[in-house]
Order: structure tokens, then sequence, then C-alpha cells
């Protein structure tokens, strides 16, 4: 069988903000000293943490310039304490799936006609669970990058807070060179009245010779603690 090619890192299939898009907060000098005085800090660093207590959840991120879908994950922690989960990820025209029923891995390339599967002890097997975590389990999920935040707001909304960073392009300039000069920067968090975060927007703008253009995601989180029953393997 052909073996399929299959991207996992939490920075692929983001589109142009993926280097910035999963990457936890850089602690920087001080820890939490350093940056408790951020407005909405300490909401968002709340929302981190519950987000990597879920038993289950679903997200799935968007590029907003044309509405693709460009990765989606679905998770829930067996009785046993393993992780089960599908994900998908798409990126340049190619699109890869894996599913893990906690002790079998399945993957598979759109077009395959059939799922490779990796059992508990073939050489690229592999399990998660709460202390050895999958990527999209992390507190990093929910991003800040405070280190590099210039300015903040945060707003009531009718079901919570919108919490919005600003930040200093000089920053990230060096990772998304390939995009142009990235001009600004700013993410936006949607946090419901438990203090979850339910979506968040990251837009960045770029110079390209004279020409602008936009870089603008959004990943929501759904399905918080309510995944029922086992995740199954989608017919893909």
């Amino acid at each position: 069988m052909k073996k399929t090619s299959f991207k996992l890192s939490a920075l692929s299939a983001l589109g142009a903000l993926m280097p910035l898009l999963l990457t936890a907060c850089f602690p920087g000098l001080g820890g939490d000293s350093a940056y408790k005085n951020i407005e909405g800090y300490s909401e968002v660093t709340q929302a981190k943490k519950l987000y990597a207590a879920l038993d289950s959840g679903h997200f799935y991120m968007q590029d907003n310039s044309d509405g693709e879908i460009t990765s989606e994950f679905l998770f829930k922690y067996r009785d046993d304490g393993k992780l089960t989960y599908f994900y998908m990820s798409a990126e340049d025209g190619e699109t890869a799936f894996e599913y893990h029923n906690g002790s079998e891995i399945n993957r598979k390339n759109k077009g395959d006609p059939q799922w490779e599967f990796i059992a508990q002890g073939g050489e690229d097997y592999y399990v998660y669970d709460r202390k050895k975590r999958h990527p999209y389990t992390e507190e990093g999920v929910i991003s800040m990058n405070a280190y590099a935040v210039t300015d903040s707001a945060v707003e009531e909304t009718d079901s919570g807070k919108k919490i919005t960073f600003y930040y200093n392009a000089e920053e990230f300039k060096e990772a998304m060179a390939e995009l142009g000069e990235l001009k600004s920067f700013e993410c936006t968090l949607w946090l419901d009245e438990n203090g979850y975060c339910y979506r968040l927007d990251q837009k960045g703008v770029f110079d390209n010779g004279g020409d602008e253009s936009v870089s603008d995601f959004s990943m929501f989180i759904d399905q918080m603690n309510g995944v029922e029953g086992e995740i199954k393997r989608p017919e893909v």
C-alpha cells in the first residue's frame, strides 16, 4: 500500500498565519507578573486553562477570504484516559485525514482508495493522553503571544466578552516574510459567560511592493464537553 503522507504539525494547514495561530503564550522573563497589566490577559489565560481541561471538544479553522475550512479537530478522552480524535488538514490543494480510536491509527489522503492502519506496537504508532498531549488539546490552541502585545481592548457582549490584542508587527516580520512585509497584526478572542473561548480571529496586513494583502483566519470551538458517544471514523 502507498504510505500516506500526513502532516500533524500544529503549524500545518493553517494558511498564511500558521506560524502564529496555534503558538502558546510566550512567558518571557517574569512569567505572569510581566503581563498582568495587559487588559484581557487574565481572562485569556483562564480560557487557555479551561480549554486544556476539556474532556471533549471540536474546532475548525476557516480562511475568511474564501470561507474554506483549512483544518478540523474533533476529540474525546476515553474512560481509560487515552485520546480519541479525528483530524482533517487541507493545504495546497491536498486534504489529509487522521483518525485515532485510542488503540489504532488510521490515515488517508483524499483520493486514496483505502485507509492506512498503524496498530499498537508498530514503528510509527503513538497514542496521546493528558500527560502526553496532542498539540490540539494544549493551552496553546488559544493563542495570545503576550510578549508582543502593544495594546488591547475588552468589550462586554451579550454572551460574554470580546478581547482584542494588537501586536508589534516587528516581532513576526521574519516568520511571515514570504507573504510580504507585515504591517499590522491583531487577534480577537470571543469568550462566553463562563470564560470559555468559542472563537478566535487573527488578521495580518501585508505590504507587497506597494500592494496591500490581508490574511484573515478564524477558529471556531464548539461541542466543549459535549461530544456524545464514541468518535467514529467518518466516510471520507
